[in-house]
């Protein structure tokens, strides 16, 4: 694949990536001073030591279970967390056996014993033992992610290993959180391997998240053709996601060999994306000459340039303004804005925003925007910052009123927030009886 020119911002914004290590503890310790030979007998597999600590606690009428720290993530961890995450076996089985600890500690804020074990440095062993002493694979957390989604994100250990287990073991393919499910975190992180084995147990390829974001998408994101093409085949959309479909990511990125792969396949050159770009448009504007050869069987003529042909295209983008083209990115990352807006995606919402004002800083409503965004979001102070930022801009009222009268509205300006309704009401009714009301009230 050629090396990226110098150009626009590309078509759609790149998710925010499923990190390898967010579940991990490079070296957990316990903060807790008065129960640190606990967490240290645990995690160096000292069982006489153990039995020692646990003897003693019993007699101030105390139990081992009740033994816990938080790590930064604010879970609660408690000596069989450390065991299993340190690989100790017989350790593992003394503590549910003998002490009878919890399998599924913790498992509903996210760090059951079962997602350390299969983090730690004897994954599938340990997973292997503690889903044979009852661990339940198909618990999710507050956020919905279950130790499946954890594991799809692992591309440093056989993570399809450990899946495989999981899988066999009754663990649920396809669980829902916020992200995704496992394939699209598997997709996401191109991790072929573990792709590949969710795939073998029929996890679906055509779920679509945060608008457009399938697996087959994010997959383009990561630039694995590998995963592109074990998703086509095992039937997923190639036109999913729209108005963001595939082949526009993939012409925006210039990457020839998936959008060879997805005109193959069947995809369609011909579907805009939020402003009436072609993959073909795209491609061209983004310098990507070999994506827009390959294109140009598949699309149909534009009249918008006066030369049809490869050459002639290249030179009409090359001849337009940047200025122009920047425009065309913000107008494509607000519609995407608005969109999740609509969707009640408000984390989603506000990050497009931003992009959008890094590509177009003096459009106010888009503070507005994302103001109101961060309201949703419960964030006050963000809230604030962003309507004082619109305050202090040009006000235009011939659209977004609702968000700006909140921006207006937050800084205590009232009678502006006032018009910025009136008006909004004028563009919905038009010449109804509410309109004549704003327009008297406007005079």
């Amino acid at each position: 694949m050629a090396s990226s020119p110098s150009c626009p911002a590309r078509s759609s914004p790149r998710p925010q990536r499923f990190p390898e290590n967010l579940f991990v503890l490079d070296n957990p310790r316990p903060e807790d001073k008065l129960t640190p030979q606990i967490f240290l007998a645990a995690g160096d597999g000292n069982i006489r030591s153990m039995k020692k600590l646990a003897e003693g606690l019993a007699r101030e009428g105390k139990s081992l279970g009740e033994m816990t720290v938080n790590d930064p993530l604010h879970r609660r961890l408690g000596p069989l967390h450390f065991a299993a995450w340190s690989g100790k076996l017989e350790m593992c089985r003394f503590l549910i056996k003998d002490l009878h600890l919890d399998v599924n500690a913790d498992a509903d804020r996210g760090s059951s014993p079962l997602l350390f074990a299969a983090c730690g440095r004897a994954p599938k062993e340990a997973v292997r033992l503690l889903l044979d002493r009852g661990a339940n694979p198909n618990i999710a957390c507050r956020k919905g992610y279950t130790v499946l989604h954890v594991v799809a994100t692992m591309t440093k250990t056989d993570s399809s290993g450990v899946a495989e287990i999981l899988l066999s073991r009754g663990a649920n393919v396809d669980p829902m959180c916020e992200l995704g499910t496992p394939l699209h975190y598997a997709a996401e992180c191109g991790n072929v391997q573990m792709l590949d084995m969710l795939l073998q147990y029929h996890a679906n390829p055509n779920r679509v998240v945060r608008l457009f974001y399938a697996p087959l998408t994010l997959a383009i994101f990561a630039h694995s053709l590998k995963c592109v093409e074990l998703l086509i085949k095992a039937g997923a959309d190639v036109n999913a996601g729209r108005p963001v479909t595939p082949l526009i990511i993939a012409a925006a990125d210039g990457l020839a060999d998936c959008v060879k792969c997805l005109l193959e396949a069947g995809a369609d050159a011909n579907i805009p994306d939020e402003i009436g770009r072609t993959p073909l448009e795209i491609a061209a504007i983004q310098g990507w000459k070999e994506c827009v050869e390959i294109l140009f069987p598949f699309t149909s003529c534009l009249t918008r340039f006066p030369d049809w042909s490869i050459d002639g295209i290249m030179q009409h983008v090359a001849l337009g303004s940047s200025r122009d083209y920047k425009k065309c990115e913000g107008s494509a990352l607000k519609a995407q804005g608005d969109a999740a807006f609509q969707a009640k995606d408000y984390p989603h919402a506000s990050d497009l925003y931003t992009k959008a004002v890094e590509t177009d800083p003096h459009d106010s409503t888009l503070y507005a925007k994302r103001s109101l965004c961060w309201l949703h979001m419960g964030e006050k102070d963000k809230a604030f910052n962003d309507a004082n930022t619109y305050k202090g801009m040009d006000v235009d009222l011939s659209s977004s009123c609702h968000e700006q009268a909140a921006a207006l509205i937050l800084t205590k300006e009232y009678g502006l927030a006032c018009k910025a309704l009136l008006s909004g009401l004028k563009l919905d009714f038009g010449r109804g009886p509410i309109g004549e009301v704003s327009r008297e009230k406007n005079a």
